[in-house]
């Protein structure tokens, strides 16, 4: 089916029923939120249209490619948008996958998430005041295994977190007031590159953490589970090193063509760069401008997973407007 007679058909349905609306718009995103302008790039369909009669909350829709509903909610901006009020969320089957509340924009009061089988996994409760002890606002409520048997109930108890949806357990351990609370284990699923790790808590604060890499045979102990790659200076030196640095296609200057391009490339331990690959792109002579001015970026702080050092995987959008 061709992407124009795709998105005409998304329309139709968020128009049903509201033959009045005035407002209606498409976007292409993929999986993690990046927008992109085909189809072939795109994980799934966003469809913003206007208010309900009575209401000023524009209607947000979200699809998968096959056309399966991934998200029903509301938004107070048609352009930047802040969900309000009740957010609905889909697995690529169509069964529920989430149910929760979101005022201005953030998530706040009960969130409810089920597993794929339709029973219900696990229900979260997002404070307000962003306060709970921690410096996060979110407390571990209930939990159940996908037979329906109850492992926490009100912040008390077992609670299990799963990895790649529901494929296996990523980590599990006991909640108090709804915060983590002692020895917390957990493992990366992975048969050939084994992470296991066993963590200390107290009142929902990492206090310390030990991972087994198991091909290495090493240990490495840490305070903070993650630490992201980053360019010298932050996001905000990167884009003004790309934008500083890129070079203009002069064919392109001369035809007066303009693109955005979506480059994905890997962050090494040792903080330099590889594996470029174009996502989006309109010509290879935007490709190779791209690609070049990336390949010479200065080193990054690299990343970090569990104490050791990682490869990360970043994605960046290099623009090219005259």
């Amino acid at each position: 089916m061709k992407p124009i007679t795709f998105i005409a058909m998304l329309l139709c349905v968020a128009a049903t029923n509201s033959f009045a609306q005035k407002y209606s718009a498409t976007t292409l995103y993929r999986s993690n939120g990046r927008e992109v302008f085909d189809m072939d790039s795109a994980d799934y369909i966003q469809v913003v249209s206007a208010p309900d009669e009575g209401s000023n909350l524009f209607n947000v829709q979200q699809y998968y490619k096959d056309k399966t509903r991934k998200l029903i909610a509301k938004s107070k901006d048609r352009t930047d948008i802040a969900y309000e009020g009740q957010v609905q969320t889909f697995y690529p089957s169509g069964k529920k996958h989430e149910l929760l509340t979101y005022v201005n924009g953030e998530k706040v009061g009960d969130d409810y998430e089920y597993y794929p089988n339709g029973k219900l996994y696990a229900h979260k409760k997002y404070l307000a005041d962003k306060k709970n002890g921690t410096g996060d606002n979110v407390l571990l409520w209930d939990c159940r295994d996908s037979t329906g048997t109850v492992l926490a109930t009100g912040g008390e108890g077992i609670y299990r977190v799963y990895a790649n949806n529901f494929a296996f357990v990523f980590e599990e351990g006991p909640v108090k007031a709804g915060l983590k609370e002692g020895e917390w284990k957990g493992t990366n699923g992975d048969k050939t590159n084994n992470l296991t790790f066993t963590e200390q808590y107290n009142n929902g604060v990492l206090k310390s953490g030990k991972a087994v890499y198991a091909a290495e045979g090493k240990t490495y102990d840490y305070t903070s589970r993650y630490q992201e790659a980053e360019y010298p200076g932050g996001e905000t030196a990167f884009n003004r090193y790309i934008d500083n640095n890129v070079v203009y296609p002069a064919v392109m200057r001369a035809n007066r063509t303009q693109a955005q391009l979506i480059v994905q490339f890997s962050v090494l331990p040792d903080g330099s760069l590889s594996d470029f690959n174009i996502i989006h792109s309109p010509h290879y002579l935007f490709s190779e401008a791209a690609t070049k001015v990336l390949k010479s970026s200065p080193k990054w702080k690299p990343g970090y997973a569990f104490g050791k050092p990682m490869k990360v995987t970043n994605e960046v959008a290099v623009n090219f407007r005259l």
